[in-house]
């Protein structure tokens, strides 16, 4: 059984990656966001896998080494993207797929969610 799961969330800048893991943890939308969210932990008594889920935000202000090693870690990846912006779903195909599944060396691919956001404004 599984000890714990963690969720990187990736994008690129102002798609509202944070904003998506302050209102899920939250239950509202902030009104005002950081440039990053801290990584939140889950406890497992209120996951349905009764484990304990760590959700990470990814800042461009992170290293590259830093992305590779939390990109290494990770059990799932949501690349978020912006659906009324174009450049940003591009990048999905031509920047965050790739850097995912080449960070993960000869291992099992890590599972990759997108995730469209902002389809209310």
């Amino acid at each position: 059984m599984r000890r714990d799961v963690r969720i990187l969330l990736l994008g690129e800048a102002q798609v509202g990656k944070t904003s998506l893991i302050l209102s899920l943890v939250g239950e509202e939308f902030p009104e005002e966001v950081p440039a990053r969210a801290e990584e939140i932990t889950i406890p497992a008594d209120v996951t349905p896998e009764k484990v304990p889920t760590h959700i990470v935000d990814y800042s461009a202000e992170q290293t590259d080494e830093e992305l590779q090693d939390e990109i290494h870690k990770a059990n799932v990846v949501c690349v978020v993207y912006d659906v009324s912006e174009e450049a940003t779903i591009e990048k999905i195909r031509t920047k965050w797929i790739p850097l995912v599944n080449g960070r993960t060396g000869s291992g099992p691919r890590v599972p990759i969610i997108l995730v469209g956001n902002k389809s209310d404004l």
